[in-house]
């Protein structure tokens, strides 16, 4: 985005988005914990997943029609991957959404695909400072990414988000969201390494950081 575009627009330095998101995550933290705000925090996820989108996007400045069009491969990519796997189990495990996240199509809601390219694009960034190769940048990522959803699964699980067939979560999970993000980052890649936006770091980190106190401290409050 051009420096007129910003000051139109007024969108606030980088730096400063890391205080908002600190006090954004907070009350989000507290919302989920006490008992009379939960349930309106729960239907707020997928408004929560558009924002943040949004405003880690207002700061990406390689607006360029590969980078368009990969995202949207990754989008559509992503929610049909979802949507075989809720029909034949393959390859994540048998699973199944709730009606939580809106809108749904085929019974998988169409914000997952905004999900995935949400978190391709956080690690793409963060992979970017690593000074190696594409390749190892995207396997790096790919790490990245399946250790943030070793705190997302019981998040999910718990707020009702989507439900695992065999009540636990199978290994497949975690080995085929590691192989489908290796190749959506490697996909990315095809663009420049994009080390110029900071809140696509800020929100990545302080999401895990939140998923992991608030699974620590459900597992606490329920002793």
């Amino acid at each position: 985005m051009s420096t007129e575009r910003k000051k139109l627009l007024k969108i606030p330095g980088q730096d400063k988005i890391r205080s908002f998101l600190m006090s954004y995550y907070m009350i989000g933290f507290a919302g989920f914990v006490i008992n009379y705000t939960y349930d309106i925090f729960r239907q707020l996820i997928s408004v929560s997943i558009v924002l943040s989108v949004v405003l880690m996007m207002l700061y990406h400045r390689n607006w360029s029609r590969r980078f368009m069009v990969v995202s949207l491969i990754i989008f559509v990519c992503g929610w049909g991957i979802e949507f075989i796997g809720t029909k034949t189990g393959f390859p994540f495990g048998a699973y199944s959404y709730t009606r939580l996240l809106v809108p749904l199509l085929g019974g998988v809601p169409l914000i997952l695909g905004l999900n995935w390219f949400f978190l391709v694009y956080c690690t793409f960034v963060i992979s970017s400072f690593i000074p190696s190769t594409n390749t190892v940048r995207s396997l790096a990522g790919a790490l990245m990414m399946t250790a943030y959803d070793l705190l997302l699964e019981p998040f999910a699980t718990h707020t009702g988000m989507w439900e695992w067939e065999a009540g636990t979560i199978p290994l497949s999970n975690y080995i085929s969201w590691f192989v489908i993000s290796f190749i959506f980052l490697r996909l990315m890649y095809i663009n420049k390494p994009e080390k110029q936006n900071k809140p696509g770091i800020y929100v990545f980190v302080f999401q895990a950081g939140f998923f992991a106190a608030l699974v620590l401290t459900w597992k606490i409050m329920s002793l």
